[in-house]
């Protein structure tokens, strides 16, 4: 059986922005996982966070090589990614940055779902997510904002 340093090493090789890595099992953003749905972006703040959808990855077996294998495949440059029927892992460049990401990952989840049960949410055009996505991460919060 592997270690988690050994499953994780090639997300670390792969994306030198990641200094954090988290897992979670947490319950919306994992029932996602479990239907192998990734999380559309219907919320202003999932552009703003993620910039783009959050993907959901393939199956793989715990205990080997192939969970890593699998979140580099699927992951891209987003700060999380949910894996098939087991749960989610994000990055961030440091632990306080993924643990961020994995509580947003989790209150996006539950708030998708439960519009999903009102109706079909709308996805947010990709030009308006760049946008949002751009101004959160590049101009919001920083000196001089208008």
């Amino acid at each position: 059986m592997a270690s988690c340093a050994v499953i994780l090493l090639p997300l670390y090789r792969h994306r030198p922005d990641v200094g954090g890595i988290v897992h979670t099992h947490s319950p919306y953003a994992t029932a996602f996982s479990a239907v192998n749905k990734p999380i559309p972006v219907v919320l202003t703040a999932i552009a703003d966070e993620f910039g783009g959808p959050i993907p959901c990855a393939g199956f793989a077996l715990i205990g080997g090589k192939q969970i890593g294998k699998v979140v580099v495949e699927s992951i891209g440059g987003s700060p999380a990614v949910l894996l098939k029927n087991h749960g989610v892992f994000t990055v961030g460049p440091n632990a306080e940055a993924a643990v961020k990401a994995a509580v947003m990952v989790e209150d996006i989840a539950r708030t998708v779902w439960l519009a999903m049960q009102i109706g079909q949410p709308q996805e947010i055009s990709v030009q308006d997510v760049a946008k949002l996505h751009t101004r959160y991460t590049q101009v919001y919060g920083q000196a001089g904002e208008k």
